[in-house]
Order: C-alpha cells, then sequence, then structure tokens
C-alpha cells in the first residue's frame, strides 16, 4: 500500500523535526537530541551584551545535564541490546524519510536521499507556491 500526503512548508519542518528526533533516539543519539530541545535557550543570547557569559554558561549547563538524563534514559531503556552505534528498523526507516524531506526542501548537505534499511526511498514532488 502507497500513500500520499499533502503537506504545507511549515508541516513538512515539522514532519522533518519529528524524523529526526525518532531517527536520533533509535539511534542513541542523545547530543543530538539535546541540541534540538534547547536550541531555544540562546534565542535572545547576544555576544556583545554584558550578561551573555552568564547566559551562556547556563545554556551550557542546562544543556549538560539533560544530555546526561537522556544518556541514562537510552541506556535503560536499551541495555544490553543496543549500542549507540546501532540503529533500529525503525530508526533506519525515520532517517531515510528525514534524508529525503531534506533532499525535498533543499536543506541536505549531500544533494541526494540514501536507501537506509529496508524501505525504499520516500518520492517527495515539490509543488510551487
Amino acid at each position: 500500500m502507497k500513500y500520499r500526503i499533502e503537506l504545507t512548508e511549515e508541516q513538512m519542518r515539522v514532519l522533518e523535526r519529528c524524523s529526526e528526533l525518532f531517527m536520533r533516539l533509535s539511534m542513541g543519539q542523545t547530543w543530538g537530541l539535546t541540541d534540538m530541545l534547547c536550541e531555544g535557550m540562546l534565542k535572545n543570547y547576544d555576544k556583545d551584551k554584558p550578561e551573555s557569559e552568564i547566559l551562556f554558561e547556563r545554556y551550557i549547563t542546562k544543556r549538560d545535564a539533560i544530555r546526561e538524563v537522556l544518556v541514562s534514559a537510552t541506556r535503560i531503556a536499551y541495555h544490553p541490546y543496543h549500542t549507540p552505534e546501532s540503529k533500529t528498523a525503525d530508526g533506519m526507516i525515520a532517517e531515510c524519510i528525514w534524508d529525503a524531506i531534506r533532499v525535498a526542501r533543499g536543506t541536505s548537505r549531500w544533494g541526494e536521499a540514501f536507501q537506509i534499511g529496508s524501505e525504499p526511498i520516500p518520492k517527495i514532488e515539490v509543488q510551487g507556491e
């Protein structure tokens, strides 16, 4: 069975982030999850302001604490069957979807999607605005 979904740019961006979160979680990539969760913390960061050093130190402290929690959670969830280097079948499917979305949106570093796992690369047609 195949499905065709029509998404707005904003919906596609959210789907991209969802597939990346799931992919990173399934691979135990806690640093990637942490960065995504913490990206809003430095929203008002301005290196030229006097208080910026304190804000940055708080960010680093919170980021590291969040990462420790995520590392512990993935160890509990996956141990002893999972290592951060291994990928689950669903994680590989999510990575392929994420890759295809990034290519369609022009945010991929590689310029093409790679088939990862047992599923084919999703076909994404980009239509005009």
